[in-house]
């Protein structure tokens, strides 16, 4: 299994546009939160979603463009990387980890 980190960014999003690609993308188990080694839980910044899977890295990023296409056809961009380790500092701690968050 690999785990990918993934960016969508858009032109000119509407309002309502990374909630709803948000919402779609949890149902192919792509998460918008990650977890540390302790086992907090924080958000991503919008637009930036994990995913942990057996897909090449051109299946999981022309996925994810056809389902940011569909919610909004215009000025999508994305970008997916393979990551073997990841650090962070400044994000969002959730209070309770959400569903869909990577390990």
């Amino acid at each position: 299994m690999v785990n990918y980190f993934i960016h969508v960014s858009f032109t000119k999003p509407a309002a309502d546009t990374f909630e709803r690609l948000t919402e779609e993308l949890r149902k192919f188990q792509v998460g918008s939160g990650i977890q540390s080694e302790d086992g907090r839980g924080y958000a991503l910044p919008t637009g930036s979603y994990v995913y942990h899977g057996k897909e090449a890295v051109n299946e999981v990023r022309d996925g994810i463009f056809r389902i940011a296409s569909a919610i909004q056809p215009d000025g999508v961009a994305v970008l997916v990387s393979e990551v073997a380790t990841a650090s962070w500092t400044g994000l969002e701690e959730l209070p309770v980890l959400p569903d869909d968050a990577a390990q």
